[in-house]
């Protein structure tokens, strides 16, 4: 018999997980906890199985309990699991904060944490190409023995982590895709000052910004490095700074900071 699965705030990670979970046939999907009856209902629609529930004290007791809420939640959703008796001796709590440690729950057995690395703005997408995915796992070695059967079951590659490593790890996330977002939407916004229409300026932006991507990850990031910083040109980097201060200070803050790490990056030839 297939271990049973509650989820609490099945949100983009949380259904992505539960989908895979549910289609691959490795937990039997149990109750969904969510704020609202419409999005738990929602969430199990995509997942394709589960109950929508916005009682704690109407879940049954699972197997395992996967919490995909926000950082600042974890805790007092596990308070309430173990308010409303719904841990026994072998249940297995995980959640899915890239940032925080399994010490977060408050549990002296069955905890674990479990972060895929992964952009989840589309969840359709990514559930439908889950496969080879990276997690990182850490956790009490009974949890973290049965979720990383599970997740190699998915198609998942497991990377055991350090706990007290666990923020450093989220961090290298953050610069990989939040900031890469951050970045390339100053850099249309700039386009756009410069005249050019925004959908222009996203057909030019594209195709050198995902060479420079390839490039990156084929001959790595020094090799990968043009413009006039590699090429010792501070006087158009000068021009750079001076046309940006006369638009946004902002933008001009930003561009002073890259440049300062990218003629760091540039010495480490």
């Amino acid at each position: 018999m297939k271990p049973t699965l509650n989820i609490i705030g099945a949100g983009k990670v949380g259904k992505v997980l539960a989908r895979q979970f549910h289609q691959h046939h490795i937990f039997t999907v149990q109750d969904v906890h969510n704020r609202s009856y419409a999005s738990g209902a929602a969430a199990c629609e995509f997942i394709g199985a589960g109950t929508a529930l916005t009682s704690m004290s109407a879940m049954r007791s699972a197997d395992i309990t996967m919490i995909t809420v926000a950082d600042d939640q974890i805790k007092t959703c596990s308070e309430q699991l173990q308010q409303h008796n719904l841990l026994q001796a072998s249940s297995i709590v995980f959640h899915c904060s890239g940032a925080l440690d399994s010490g977060e729950l408050g549990l002296h057995h069955g905890a674990a944490s479990l972060h895929p690395m992964r952009s989840f703005a589309d969840p359709e997408l990514v559930a439908n190409q889950f496969a080879h995915t990276i997690c990182t796992l850490e956790g009490d070695a009974l949890a973290s023995r049965i979720l990383s059967h599970a997740m190699r079951q998915i198609g998942a590659e497991v990377l055991p982590i350090r706990a007290e490593n666990k923020t450093l790890y989220h961090a290298a996330g953050a610069f990989t895709s939040n900031y890469l977002v951050t970045l390339m939407d100053a850099a249309l916004q700039t386009f756009e000052q410069a005249g050019i229409s925004t959908e222009l300026a996203k057909r030019m932006a594209q195709p050198m910004a995902q060479e420079t991507l390839n490039n990156i990850f084929r001959i790595g990031t020094q090799r990968a490095l043009t413009g006039p910083i590699a090429r010792g040109d501070h006087k158009t980097v000068e021009r750079h700074r001076q046309a940006l201060q006369q638009w946004d200070s902002g933008m001009t803050d930003l561009y002073n900071q890259l440049a300062r790490a990218t003629e760091t990056m540039k010495r480490r030839e």
